[in-house]
């Protein structure tokens, strides 16, 4: 985010899109088990998405070299196998009715980061594989989109447990 967004009107587009500051590319990791489990027992899972590492993100991205963000197709490989490859046309949401949604609970404020969502595709991965990631405009790759992640074991005390 680029400024302090308070109560927005899901229909005021201009104001969503303007409050913008740049875009990220980020790789939303879930710790599938855990959350399973948090859901079996009617318990908050947000821990399934706090560990370390579970939210890469790219370099900023300038505004400018997005400037529809619906027509950006995201993609997803882990090792050398397509796993996600969509434009974000097919969001579920549009960017201001997210931010609206999210404004009217809390205030955005500058420097925050809003996930708007994933293309389909989402699946495992395990220690020793490499993600890598990126963004393409009208057919050519934003180079600041660009990400190689290598999965890799926790290094933290937590032990999962079934309960």
């Amino acid at each position: 985010m680029g400024r302090t967004v308070s109560d927005l009107d899901p229909r005021d587009e201009r104001s969503a899109m303007d409050a913008i500051d740049c875009y990220i590319l980020g790789i939303d990791m879930t710790a599938r088990n855990v959350q399973d489990e948090a859901k079996r027992n009617s318990l908050p899972w947000s821990i399934a998405k706090g560990f370390d590492t579970f939210l890469p993100v790219s370099s900023p991205i300038s505004r400018s070299l997005i400037p529809d963000p619906y027509q950006a197709r995201l993609w997803l490989n882990v090792d050398d196998e397509k796993r996600q490859d969509d434009k974000a046309e097919l969001m579920l949401f549009r960017i201001p009715r997210i931010l609206s949604d999210i404004s009217r609970v809390m205030r955005l404020e500058e420097g925050d980061i809003v996930l708007t969502g994933t293309p389909k595709g989402v699946g495992k991965v395990g220690a020793g594989q490499r993600m890598t990631a990126g963004l393409s405009v009208d057919g050519r790759e934003v180079e600041e989109a660009g990400m190689q992640v290598d999965v890799v074991e926790s290094g933290s005390g937590y032990a999962f447990t079934e309960t």
